[in-house]
């Protein structure tokens, strides 16, 4: 089995983390957003997650929004991510933004 590249492993990281990788392109960054999808099953083969990409339509400015999720979420990591959130949500409330 080959190595995961570099871009494989980032997504990887972003997955295990928010379950989900955003990333812009120029609309005409077929190969771009072609490698971005392909990564982005080739993460969630690795993780033993099922994963939906997709890209939107181009904005005003020509550019797409290439998403990658996690479609299944367990117990489990339903439960840390409620914990991330309310522990991000606690540090806004003391230390607002400008």
């Amino acid at each position: 089995m080959l190595e995961p590249d570099e871009l494989t492993l980032k997504i990887a990281r972003h997955l295990e983390i928010d379950f989900q990788y955003v990333k812009r392109f120029e609309s005409w960054d077929s190969a771009g957003i072609a490698q971005a999808r392909a990564a982005g099953r080739a993460a969630g083969r690795l993780l033993g997650r099922k994963v939906l990409t997709v890209q939107s339509e181009p904005d005003e400015e020509g550019r797409v929004n290439v998403v990658v999720v996690v479609r299944e979420v367990d117990g489990e990591d339903r439960q840390r991510m409620e914990e991330r959130s309310r522990l991000i949500l606690e540090h806004l409330w003391q230390d607002p933004p400008d």
